[in-house]
This record gives C-alpha cells, sequence and structure tokens, in this order.
C-alpha cells in the first residue's frame, strides 16, 4: 500500500514537471510573437518616415516601391531581418517607461550604438559596475548606455530611483517586466547586450563591465 502510494506522488510530480514545462515553453513563444509583431510594425513605420509621396515624381516613387517589394520579400525569407538574441540578430524592439514616465522604444536609438544593461538595485555587480557605466556615458556621444531595471526582483519599488540617485546615473534608465527580461533571457545580473548602430547584436555578456572594456568593445563596432 505504502509503494502504490509513493508511486502515485512520483507520478503527480512527473505530470506536474511536464505541465510547467510546456507552460513556460508557450509562454515564451507567445512573448517571442509580440515582440516579433512589435518589430515588423517599427521597421514599417521607419519606411513610412522616409515616404513623402507627394513631392515624388513618378519615376521615384516606382523606384521607391520596387525597394519596398524587395525589402519585404527578403524580411519574409528571413535573409535581411533576423531577429534574436544571437550575434548577427537584430535585437527584439520594445517600448518601456522610463524613470518619468516616458515611453522609450528601442528602435528610436537607430543610426546610434546601443549598450543595454539589465540591472537591479540588490545585485552588488551592479553596484560595482554602475561607476563604470556613469563615466563611459558622460565621456562620449557616440553609444547609448540604457539601463532596464527588472522592477520584478526588487523587494521596493522605491529602490530603484534611490539607486539611481546614490549613483548619480544620467543615461535613461527604463523599467523592464517579467516579459521583456524573459525574451532577454535575463538569467543572471548584470546581463548586457552590444548593439551597433543598425540595432544589430554584436555581443552579450553576463557580469560587470568596466569603462576600459566598453571603450575597446564599442571601437570595433559600427
Amino acid at each position: 500500500m505504502v509503494k502504490k502510494g509513493l508511486w502515485a506522488v512520483i507520478a503527480l510530480m512527473l505530470v506536474y514537471v511536464v505541465f510547467d514545462f510546456v507552460t513556460g515553453l508557450n509562454r515564451e513563444q507567445e512573448v517571442m510573437e509580440q515582440a516579433s509583431v512589435q518589430n515588423e510594425l517599427s521597421v514599417q513605420d521607419e519606411l513610412n518616415e522616409e515616404m513623402d509621396t507627394e513631392e515624388m515624381s513618378e519615376e521615384e516613387l516606382q523606384a521607391l516601391m520596387d525597394e519596398i517589394a524587395e525589402q519585404n520579400a527578403e524580411s519574409e525569407t528571413g535573409s535581411k531581418i533576423e531577429f534574436g538574441l544571437n550575434a548577427g540578430n537584430v535585437a527584439y524592439d520594445f517600448q518601456l517607461e522610463d524613470m518619468d514616465g516616458n515611453t522609450v522604444q528601442l528602435s528610436d536609438y537607430r543610426g546610434k550604438k546601443v549598450f543595454l544593461n539589465f540591472w537591479a538595485s540588490w545585485c552588488p555587480p551592479c553596484r560595482v559596475e554602475m561607476p563604470h557605466l556613469q563615466e563611459f556615458h558622460e565621456e562620449q556621444d557616440e553609444v547609448v548606455v540604457l539601463g532596464v531595471n527588472v522592477i520584478s526582483s526588487e523587494s521596493d519599488p522605491e529602490n530603484v530611483p534611490a539607486f539611481i540617485d546614490e549613483f548619480g546615473l544620467t543615461f535613461t534608465n527604463v523599467y523592464a517586466p517579467s516579459e521583456i527580461t524573459d525574451l532577454y533571457r535575463v538569467e543572471s545580473l548584470p546581463t548586457s547586450y552590444f548593439i551597433g548602430s543598425d540595432g544589430v547584436i554584436y555581443e552579450r555578456v553576463v557580469g560587470p563591465v568596466t569603462k576600459d572594456i566598453l571603450e575597446t568593445k564599442f571601437e570595433m563596432i559600427d
């Protein structure tokens, strides 16, 4: 009788593990699909901003339409635009609120190199890293330092502005819900991405970086 009870408990545990695994996969797929939609909308917005058809001749309009059709065809096959987290992928786009409630969109920084840094106020390596990020931000204007607070990990939301004041951070910081941290596979802090001016990821780094590392790596990134 005891053995039957143990087997029943083990069976229930196995069912739970499988259910949890499948649920996690479904959630990740849903988040990635939402990000893909957002990325497609961002690309389309950029194309729309470039189009001023009222001032175009018929030849210019036709050439633009042909170019857009070619870009769309390449996008559908995945040969031109491939979103992801690996080197060579375009970083997933997002819209998040900064500390003042303003909306910040990653794709708005196209044309600028970006250091995307996920952090939390309780994280000791993040505290070590922050002075380096602030100094790097102050001494150059070619790279955007974009901090992303993992708000879901904070015991008290008020710790976030207190942390920013403590280190005198003047670069932009935004709040990230768990959907974004899951999407960017943030499992340890800090986690950072080196992103080129074209929105392409060059490297993912887990752990703190120094100002010298930032300067050296971004010198090799377009």
